[in-house]
Order: structure tokens, then sequence, then C-alpha cells
């Protein structure tokens, strides 16, 4: 009962990319993380490198799924849709893993 409720409070999505330029003119590729908490959305902006990281840290305290790889065996990397999509995925499956770890 306690997962049926957690699930119904908190929502992640990555809905989209977004390209910035730095200060030295490089693009970076910006996935938005979209947060419904408590019928508020929040969102963020992150690089492929910070979800590397908090798969990092979680690994530590929770069983996490693989992390995405950004390469795909046949071409050099993945479409940016593709990534997306997976990192959706991968943050959906850690929600999961925390809500049954806590029940």
């Amino acid at each position: 009962m306690v997962q049926e409720e957690l699930s119904h409070m908190i929502e992640v999505s990555i809905p989209s990319l977004e390209r910035e330029v730095d200060e030295s003119g490089k693009s970076k590729k910006l996935f938005r993380v979209e947060v419904l908490f408590n019928e508020r959305k929040h969102y963020v902006l992150r690089r492929n490198s910070e979800f590397q990281t908090l798969h990092r840290k979680l690994k530590k305290i929770i069983q996490t799924p693989d992390f995405p790889s950004k390469r795909n065996p046949h071409l050099r990397t993945k479409p940016l849709e593709q990534r997306r999509q997976e990192l959706e995925d991968y943050i959906q499956k850690c929600l999961r893993c925390c809500w049954t770890s806590s029940t």
C-alpha cells in the first residue's frame, strides 16, 4: 500500500532535450527532467554525465538497473531520442527499486 501511495505522489519523466551553449561557445546537450510531486511540477536540466554520477551514488545504497550506454554497438553513438528514452526508463526503474526496498 505504501508503494502504491508513493507511486501516485511522484512522477518523473524526461520529455525532451535542450541545447545550451557555454561561455566558450561549446554546445551541450541537456535532458529536461520533469518531476511531478504532490501535484506540483518541477524541472531541471541535466547532462548525461550527471546521470552517471547519480548512478554511481545510487549503486552504493540500492540495487540499481544497468545504466544505459551512450554507445550503440553498430553506430558510434545512439540517437539522442533513444538515449532520452533509455534514461527515462532507467529513472523509472530506479524509482521502483526505491519503492520496493522501502516496503
